[in-house]
């Protein structure tokens, strides 16, 4: 056999067992790249979809929270063949995650996970709970409460005869549990105008989220900057924080923006920020949004010295989400084919419930404080000289290589001032823990 030949065995040899490698991990499956994936598909539709409901109101939702109790009631179904569970698999994205069970417990492991794995300092608490009506009729089975209590998720039988007590109710339980700081989620109003002439079912969940930064911002640079909120052509003196140092920074021409990364001092956690170009281009990003893969997105970031002015925000946000989950294709949930058959059991298989309403609530909190002491990298500290900055560039949480320190000495430090609407994520490489956008300060 002449070389040639040889060679080109040897390429389609080559090619072959890249397709078999190929093949076997994906029928295989890697657990923590399908997880993750989901979520963040999941979370980007969610979040935008969200966002463009709501333009000019600041948006905030934790996918990780909806994606989990719903993923409980999609292993409730019966059959599973039933159109409602088609539904969940395809809008939760549960396709790649196998059996109910099974992805019931790749949810478990990650919470766990990201329980064991957040640092003093973080502040993050993830409430979710299912409420219904105490009836003799019907109720929670066994195995589903177990079940929500291996996911940290509650399931209460409440007395709904008394609207507004029963909304008293709900809300203070939240309040305790999340320090006094979420405030009110259900109303008399929502509980009758969701349950007029359903039993009501409802799901209420709430995220509190303040982190420590992997590099702290100077207080002592904090200024006030003209913010541009969504709908006005008057600025507002906002309080914006300054900090000069390396992050993960990628131009992207496609979407009329650019993107900037973060990172926290816990869990892997960052705070990924999707910024259009233009001012009033918030509206059109979201919708390109729903069209990208955040992952590689993420790979086009590459570390960059910049100077960045972000600007602190305390945002609270209470939503109703049944709309939006609906618009993302689960209208059934919300019927009376919902077949919740392994959620309830009941003496008459038309008295169990579905599901009534979904008031969901985010406290996101950013300024300037860092993970340990003496790690704030401000403008006067980089003109201290050669040394300073580059036994500043080490220590930080993403340490560059010396060939990169060294050939940001030469380079023009990028500034990127955040004084218009944006799009925010956080999470890591396992889950999307919260998303959506800023448009007021």
């Amino acid at each position: 056999m002449s070389y040639a030949n040889w060679r080109r065995l040897l390429v389609v040899t080559a090619v072959v067992l890249q397709l078999l490698l190929l093949f076997s991990s994906c029928a295989h499956g890697n657990p923590t790249a399908a997880l993750s994936g989901s979520s963040e598909r999941f979370g980007l539709r969610l979040a935008t979809n969200l966002g463009l409901a709501q333009p000019h109101s600041n948006v905030a939702v934790s996918p990780l929270l909806l994606q989990t109790a719903l993923a409980l009631l999609f292993a409730g179904i019966t059959p599973s063949s039933a159109p409602t569970a088609q539904q969940l698999r395809v809008a939760l994205e549960l396709q790649y995650l196998g059996t109910p069970d099974q992805a019931l417990q790749q949810f478990q492991q990650l919470l766990g996970n990201l329980k064991q794995e957040v640092a003093i300092g973080c502040q993050l608490r993830l409430l979710s709970e299912f409420y219904t009506q105490q009836r003799y009729t019907f109720s929670f089975r066994d195995e589903f409460e177990a079940r929500a209590g291996t996911l940290g998720i509650g399931v209460q039988r409440l007395d709904f005869n008394n609207w507004a007590s029963t909304a008293q109710e709900i809300n203070y339980d939240f309040l305790k549990r999340s320090n006094y700081s979420v405030g009110e989620l259900v109303s008399s109003h929502l509980l009758e105008s969701s349950s007029a002439s359903d039993t009501p079912f409802l799901h209420v969940s709430a995220l509190t989220f303040r982190a420590p930064w992997a590099q702290a911002f100077d207080a002592q640079e904090t200024q006030c900057i003209n913010f541009f909120p969504e709908g006005s052509h008057n600025a507002k003196l906002v309080d914006a924080m300054f900090l000069q140092h390396r992050f993960r920074y990628a131009e992207l021409p496609s979407l009329d923006a650019c993107a900037v990364e973060l990172p926290y001092a816990t869990a892997g956690l960052s705070l990924l920020i999707i910024y259009p170009n233009q001012p009033t281009g918030l509206a059109l990003l979201e919708r390109q949004l729903q069209r990208i893969d955040l992952h590689q997105l993420r790979r086009m970031l590459s570390e960059r010295k910049m100077a960045l002015t972000l600007p602190k925000f305390s945002l609270l946000a209470h939503t109703e989400l049944r709309a939006v989950l609906e618009q993302l294709g689960l209208s059934k949930l919300f019927t009376s084919e919902a077949q919740l058959h392994n959620v309830f059991s009941s003496i008459i298989s038309s008295s169990a419930p579905h599901l009534t309403a979904v008031p969901h609530s985010v406290l996101f909190q950013v300024d300037e404080a860092g993970g340990e002491a003496g790690q704030t990298f401000g403008k006067y500290k980089v003109s201290l000289g050669l040394w300073n900055f580059i036994f500043n560039s080490r220590i930080s949480c993403s340490p560059p290589s010396s060939v990169a320190a060294f050939t940001d000495l030469f380079r023009s430090t990028l500034s990127l001032v955040i004084n218009h609407p944006f799009f925010y994520a956080v999470g890591n490489e396992k889950t999307l823990l919260l998303a959506g956008h800023v448009v007021d300060i």
